[in-house]
């Protein structure tokens, strides 16, 4: 069957893993768009390869600085024209081929706006079936959902996330001020509040060998998640209760950055 679908997959210095990727959709009818925050001489030269393997299918967009992950999407974004599109992180991998089948035909069946599959460490376990949004600027992700039906999640992550090309375009995409992390958080608060479906696929599961780029980056993903929050709290503040519990949180974060700033340091 041909899937009215494409792929984004934004990329910094995973090169095993956009290897990976692009070996996995090289013989299928996809379109995959790259977006290279970080181009090298090596890896052009296997993308240059590669562009005639996938004949066409494959367009690649090499930056002269990093943009960032939000940036990365909605730059994609334009080069898109399916009903469908995957955006993957760069470090998802699929067990076998008939999972991307599996996840358009249960989008397609069910009628939904956005879906993610289970997402699985490499130690086997569940990372995550959404997540909750706690007032005091928290995130709880859900790793069960035996009492808490989908409709009543906040959110999906955006590391393996099959949504409709339209309605990401009509919600703008991803907010640009979001360089990287609680994009998604952003997103699905728009997401929700305009009334569209998401779900999860239960039975299909991938693998996410979760901050293969962050963890070589120091305090990068703490100073993010200080600024972000702030960000989302002045953009959605009646989902947020501003007390104690709140400044005690953002506190945690800066903590958290200045603990990833010496620890990065001391490291060097």
């Amino acid at each position: 069957m041909r899937l009215n679908l494409s792929v984004l997959i934004p990329t910094l210095n995973n090169a095993r893993g956009l290897k990976h990727l692009l070996e996995f959709f090289k013989d299928k009818e996809i379109q995959v768009v790259v977006v290279d925050n970080k181009p090298s001489k090596e890896r052009n030269s296997y993308i240059t390869i590669l562009l005639n393997c996938y004949k066409e299918r494959l367009i690649y967009l090499p930056q002269k600085k990093n943009l960032g992950f939000a940036i990365a999407v909605n730059h994609a974004f334009k080069y898109v024209n399916t009903k469908w599109t995957l955006i993957l992180n760069d470090d998802i991998e699929f067990p076998n081929d008939q999972l991307i089948n599996q996840l358009y035909k249960y989008a397609e069946n069910k009628k939904i706006d956005a879906l993610s599959p289970i997402l699985i460490n490499p130690n086997g376990e569940v990372e995550n079936y959404g997540y909750k949004i706690f007032p005091y600027g928290k995130i709880s992700l859900v790793k069960e959902l035996t009492s808490l039906r989908v409709n009543e999640l906040d959110g999906l992550t955006a590391a393996c996330l099959l949504v409709k090309t339209s309605v990401f375009k009509r919600l703008e995409g991803f907010d640009e001020s979001f360089f990287a992390y609680l994009e998604d958080v952003d997103f699905f608060l728009r997401f929700k509040k305009t009334g569209y479906k998401m779900a999860i696929s239960k039975n299909i599961k991938v693998l996410h060998n979760h901050m293969t780029t962050s963890k070589t980056m120091g305090n990068f993903k703490a100073r993010q998640d200080m600024i972000n929050w702030w960000r989302l709290y002045f953009k959605f503040r009646n989902r947020f209760k501003f007390d104690i519990v709140f400044v005690v949180e953002r506190f945690r974060n800066f903590s958290g950055f200045v603990k990833a700033t010496f620890s990065n340091f001391f490291s060097t």
